[in-house]
């Protein structure tokens, strides 16, 4: 009886751990973009995944935030395909984040491919050092190039019109320097998510964003993102994400700027 007591007790533990625990997370993603003066629709397709190199539990945190306050170092690969009347843009990437172990650390880096339809191929990457001064908050520095081509990962999280916004205002320079900063806090007893980036090159471009957790399952969120550059445009993105299970989450959101409008859905999966 002993025995049975005891491989119980053990079998529950593991099923605990592995339902509260994941080392893989996969991403995808799906966004319509409009235009108002053309008629032009783009739909952009995207998926990623993710393998941490240890497993990720959410400790009393929000889901979503539940590898960036483990601290968890992983390695992933993306792919965005852009559908348009005018030809497909494909984009592929490989990119890795790492939390020095026993310090306060971090260096990130991406590379990825373009493939233009009828306009041959490019290569772009990105690499970032950051420290965490305090809990919750990491600051980054890096360089980046954008010119030919732009981390999936990036069109997946900000969508087309954000992405462009944020790349194309220096995209004519071969390398540029990146800010980042990420911010996860509690105000009034709910945890809220900060997180800025900007580009300088001969322009400047930046994104402003927000997420509010009702709850450690349910988000919603806002950013907005410009350039100095003269004909730029405020894009403005609002945004909500329901976790069901600990494993299963589905997101929209809603994108806008002058001429154009994007309407998104995503979906993740963690095991």
């Amino acid at each position: 009886m002993k025995k049975l007591s005891l491989a119980t007790a053990l079998f529950a533990s593991l099923f605990a751990f592995n339902t509260n625990a994941y080392q893989y997370e996969v991403n995808g993603a799906y966004e319509h973009t409009k235009f108002d003066d053309i008629d032009e629709k783009i739909n952009t397709y995207g998926i990623n995944g993710k393998y941490y190199l240890n497993p990720v539990q959410a400790k009393g945190t929000p889901l979503a935030e539940a590898a960036f306050t483990s601290k968890a170092s992983n390695i992933g690969l993306s792919y965005v395909k852009l559908d348009s009347d005018y030809g497909d843009e494909d984009y592929y990437g490989v990119s890795g984040e790492f939390f020095i172990p026993n310090t306060q650390f971090y260096v990130s880096g991406s590379i990825n491919q373009s493939n233009f339809d009828g306009e041959g191929d490019g290569t772009g990457y990105a690499l970032e050092a950051g420290y965490l001064p305090l809990d919750g908050l990491l600051v980054a520095v890096g360089i980046a190039d954008v010119e030919k081509s732009i981390n999936p990962d990036l069109i997946t999280k900000n969508g087309l019109i954000g992405t462009s916004s944020i790349a194309g205002a220096v995209e004519d320079d071969d390398t540029v320097v990146s800010l980042r900063a990420k911010y996860l806090t509690q105000i009034g007893g709910f945890y809220t998510n900060f997180e800025g980036v900007a580009y300088f090159a001969d322009e400047t471009s930046y994104k402003l964003g927000a997420d509010l957790y009702l709850d450690p399952t349910l988000s919603v969120g806002a950013s907005f993102a410009d350039s100095t550059a003269d004909d730029s445009d405020t894009v403005f993105n609002i945004r909500v994400q329901k976790f069901f299970t600990q494993q299963i989450a589905v997101g929209l959101n809603y994108t806008t700027v002058d001429g154009a409008d994007a309407y998104g859905i995503n979906a993740t999966y963690r095991f």
